[in-house]
């Protein structure tokens, strides 16, 4: 068994995201269903930041069932890549802080 730490980062990141055409315009009925599907949106912003933390969160080249495919940019227009994927293109991500903590594993 390894040792385990919890590690707190603060970063800045940058990154472009290109939504499908679906969510160009956000009705209040699709407002309702993506925040059914665990997402907190309120209008399109909302919505590309839910897309970005999505990339953060390691959910790029997975099936998601409010944003479909979400790729990286450099796979746009790969016959096997479908047109309602969401790409993006992360240009920074600085470390501005950092924290390491022991975990004290408690007896059951």
């Amino acid at each position: 068994m390894g040792i385990k730490k919890k590690v707190t980062l603060t970063v800045e990141v940058e990154m472009e995201i290109e939504l499908s055409e679906t969510f160009n315009n956000l009705t209040p009925e699709l407002i309702k269903d993506i925040n059914a599907c665990g997402y907190e949106v309120s209008n399109s912003d909302d919505l590309y930041v839910a897309a970005a933390k999505l990339v953060l969160n390691g959910g790029q080249d997975s099936a998601w069932d409010v944003f479909g495919l979400v790729t990286p940019c450099w796979n746009k227009g790969r016959g096997s890549i479908p047109d309602e994927s969401t790409f993006f293109d992360r240009l920074d991500l600085y470390v501005e802080d950092y924290e390491i903590e022991e975990i004290k594993e408690q007896n059951a």
